[in-house]
């Protein structure tokens, strides 16, 4: 898409206006501009400090400026002021377009940014072999939901850097885990010589995962990472059970 109008300045700089002077003899009538003006009405011109009628007292042809009359001799005593530079068409830069467009290099935007259309898309990568995301930066504490390539996995997890700490992982078939989510299995090992009429601590002393490390193999307690509900199940086998002075088995 083209932009009419007086070019960008791209070097982040004012244009100063230009001007320039010229001598009159009282016999030449043609004097050589350095811009070519666009109209009559770009430029201003004194003769002895005098503003000259555009629409009367001289023609232009490119640099060319030409008077209906040939100014008086003097030194200097013809002043031509440009009011504005040519007018002319350039590209506008691809990133400034309504249509889809590739951004390279980082960028910083302050405020919102809103996407419109009947179908706004956000596409995060190139179809590359690279690993894609999106930071959240939080004041304490970072999260960033991203693609992991290597697995093909949609991860949401905690702070900035990919496959650090993955709090739910959904891979390409669409099963979700939850990595950290508390569970945990323990094995007790053979107590023998239970006595009767007493408690007795079972010992789960073996365990066989921990997803959260909730559980403690010294003092056998889980320890609830967060609020919540929580199901706790066992199997116990008595074997041998000496049925004299025993009524009853009670679990706790």
């Amino acid at each position: 898409m083209g932009y009419l109008g007086t070019p960008i300045d791209t070097n982040n700089t004012f244009q100063s206006l230009q001007g320039k002077r010229f001598n009159g003899d009282g016999s030449e009538t043609e004097f050589t501009l350095d811009i070519a003006p666009s109209s009559v009405l770009d430029i201003e011109v004194f003769i002895e400090n005098v503003r000259q009628d555009p629409n009367s007292a001289y023609t232009l042809s490119g640099t060319t400026m030409t008077f209906t009359s040939a100014p008086p001799s003097g030194t200097n005593n013809i002043y031509v002021v440009h009011q504005a530079k040519a007018v002319g068409t350039i590209e506008v830069p691809a990133t400034y377009k309504s249509d889809a467009q590739t951004i390279s290099g980082a960028r910083t935007f302050n405020g919102g940014i809103t996407m419109g259309g009947t179908t706004p898309t956000l596409t995060i990568g190139d179809a590359g072999a690279e690993d894609t995301k999106i930071v959240f930066d939080g004041n304490a504490q970072d999260y960033h939901i991203g693609l992991d390539d290597s697995t093909d996995d949609l991860v949401i997890g905690k702070g900035s850097a990919l496959g650090t700490t993955a709090n739910i992982v959904i891979d390409e078939n669409g099963h979700v885990t939850k990595p950290l989510q508390p569970a945990f299995l323990a094995k007790a090992g053979t107590q023998n010589n239970l006595a009767v009429g007493a408690y007795v601590d079972i010992i789960y002393s073996t365990e066989i995962f921990d997803n959260n490390a909730d559980y403690n193999t010294s003092n056998y307690t889980f320890t609830a990472p967060v609020t919540g509900r929580y199901h706790f199940s066992f199997s116990l086998n008595l074997a041998a059970v000496d049925a004299v002075g025993m009524n009853y088995v009670w679990f706790q």
